[in-house]
């Protein structure tokens, strides 16, 4: 008898249990479009208490950003009508989890993850988890505290993956590469609209070859340093080829540790013979940390191979902060100069076409951080002496001989553009002139130069001076970027215009008239500066500092650091576990 009353009612439980469960879909979507929930009430009344006290919360740091995006927490509560976006009756929510594991991964972008508190995010949700057949919850108090803090949290989260750690570029006047701009609130609701809140951050990572392969060598390096780093080299090593000594065992551990020298354990760690392999090994690391690869052991590449582990990850990660500071689309194609490695690479949909060296601004006279769009080319230039080296340079030298003029094929014009003998200048009123060099292969622009118009009058050209690019270190130009093989990079960036043949482009360069061609699609162009970078071919380069960007940009995240700390620790004090009651659930605070 039993049998069949269970028979009976079975089905009629498993149509009310589909029914609970529809409708508690549609009370879901519901409350996620905004509208209240009775049983959240006393949730909502604390989230409304919270973003209507005109105190802001603890976490929130003084700054301007994290100000900022408490006024965004607020307008993102008062458009929903206090309903809360990651807490439903009293229980965390999917939603949660998904922000807890894209928390979680922000160490793959080298973001320390308890930056955002994440030990504590996993705390508060296993005890608000907690229990087998009932869950504990949170009371209403901590679940409204939790929910403001999760939304300031995520928005401060997203915030730092698109624009990087509290927009440090904003900070750095020589930074003015221009991006869009990013908007933390639209991204937060419509990442709960959609209910993809992993997937919306995740977005907002760069995707660009070289914010790829330096996340990559991020992990490699993260697990060598787990296995010991690399050992250190004695500070008085001094070799050349065929030397013998008892440091080169030494040598050759170290080497091997990076990857740069690949012979065998035993030939690496008993012969005491600096021989043709090893040294090998030291020119590539030569190349990879920007000195002369001429395979001597000495004091600057001794100074290379003792920079800890440690100190290399962290320049790693200071640089792939600076990618965040780019626009997420470069275009197709574009140009990137590398400041610090002297390096420009055309980049096409992930292909690199084109790879060259170039030659930079000295440190007196810095090539700019900037971004433009070429818009044209001009063969067999004119070089307009720029003011300050007219005044510095040039009129002294005019002055000083009087065949200079004539020996660099240079000439004087006035504001009307007529030429003027140097005899004719009114040296009481040099701004009434300009000095210019007339077209050819000793014209300090070389043959041809490419312009992408800017505020710094900065542009690619060629050069005379050849024999620069076969330095290590290549920082000798008044600001301007001299290119390697100008004609290579032209018929690169004429290769849509047909009529621009190879030999039009050479006849063009060595013409005697300046020739002006307009580009028929801008090309964006990056001036930018990474002192660590991995090569297409996945060498990981290394450079020095030039400009001491790195080391400013270091100093000013510091502060950030410090600022996100405390705000990590303000949220531990705030939202520490409620003392529990003998019964089992939570007390009112």
């Amino acid at each position: 008898m039993m049998h069949g009353v269970c028979r009976h009612t079975r089905p009629i439980a498993i149509a009310l249990l589909i029914g609970s469960c529809v409708l508690a879909s549609c009370a879901r979507q519901h409350r996620d479009d905004g509208a209240s929930d009775p049983a959240n009430s006393p949730l909502e009344s604390r989230i409304r208490r919270i973003v209507q006290d005109a105190t802001r919360p603890a976490f929130v740091t003084r700054d301007r950003d994290a100000i900022n995006l408490w006024k965004l927490t607020r307008t993102f509560y008062e458009r929903r009508g206090f309903v809360p976006a990651w807490i439903e009756n009293r229980l965390p929510t999917p939603r949660m989890d998904a922000l807890l594991r894209a928390v979680h991964a922000a160490d793959r972008e080298g973001l320390d993850p308890e930056l955002y508190s994440v030990s504590l995010l996993d705390q508060r949700k296993a005890e608000a988890s907690a229990g087998f057949l009932t869950k504990r919850g949170f009371n209403p108090e901590e679940a409204g505290d939790m929910d403001v803090w999760l939304t300031w949290l995520y928005m401060s989260f997203a915030s730092d993956l698109a624009d990087g750690i509290a927009d440090l570029a904003r900070t750095d006047p020589a930074w003015k590469i221009e991006r869009a701009r990013f908007d933390p609130l639209t991204q937060l609701q419509q990442a709960i609209a959609d209910d993809r809140v992993a997937e919306s951050l995740s977005r907002l990572v760069p995707t660009t070859p070289g914010y790829l392969a330096l996340q990559r060598v991020l992990r490699e390096y993260r697990e060598q340093a787990t296995r010991g780093g690399w050992p250190r080299v004695p500070a008085n090593v001094r070799l050349k080829l065929d030397q013998s000594s008892p440091f080169v065992p030494a040598l050759a551990a170290r080497l091997a540790a990076s990857g740069d020298f690949t012979t065998s354990e035993r030939a690496s760690n008993q012969s005491s013979l600096y021989g043709s392999e090893l040294q090998d090994a030291v020119k590539r690391f030569q190349r990879r940390h920007g000195l002369t690869d001429d395979g001597v052991v000495g004091p600057a590449l001794v100074g290379e191979l003792n920079v800890p582990i440690e100190a290399r990850i962290r320049q790693i990660e200071l640089n792939m902060e600076r990618w965040r500071w780019l626009p997420r689309d470069l275009g197709d194609p574009h140009i990137l100069v590398n400041i610090p490695e002297m390096r420009l690479d055309v980049w096409d949909h992930g292909a690199n076409p084109i790879s060259m060296r170039v030659v930079v601004g000295k440190t007196d006279t810095p090539t700019p951080i900037f971004n433009g769009r070429m818009t044209y080319i001009v063969f067999a230039p004119f070089w307009n002496v720029p003011a300050d080296i007219a005044e510095k340079e040039t009129l002294p030298s005019v002055l000083n001989d009087p065949g200079f003029l004539a020996r660099t094929n240079m000439e004087v014009v006035d504001n009307s553009g007529r030429a003027v003998g140097a005899r004719e200048i009114d040296l009481s009123s040099p701004d009434k002139y300009r000095f210019r060099q007339r077209p050819g292969t000793s014209n300090a622009l070389g043959l041809v130069k490419f312009m992408f118009p800017n505020q710094f009058n900065v542009y690619l050209h060629d050069t005379p001076a050849d024999s620069l690019f076969s330095r290590a270190s290549r920082s000798f130009s008044h600001g301007c970027v001299r290119v390697e093989e100008p004609e290579k990079l032209a018929q690169y960036v004429l290769r849509d215009q047909p009529e621009w043949t190879a030999d039009r482009i050479t006849a063009a360069m060595h013409g005697a008239e300046e020739r002006v061609v307009k580009l028929k699609t801008a090309m964006p162009v990056f001036l930018g500066y990474w002192t660590a970078r991995v090569t297409p071919d996945h060498v990981v380069q290394f450079r020095k500092d030039v400009y001491g960007i790195d080391a400013r940009q270091a100093a000013k995240l510091a502060d950030r650091l410090e600022a996100m700390k405390a705000s990590a620790a303000a949220a531990h004090a705030s939202l520490a576990p409620s003392p529990v009651t003998p019964a089992g659930t939570s007390a009112q605070r």
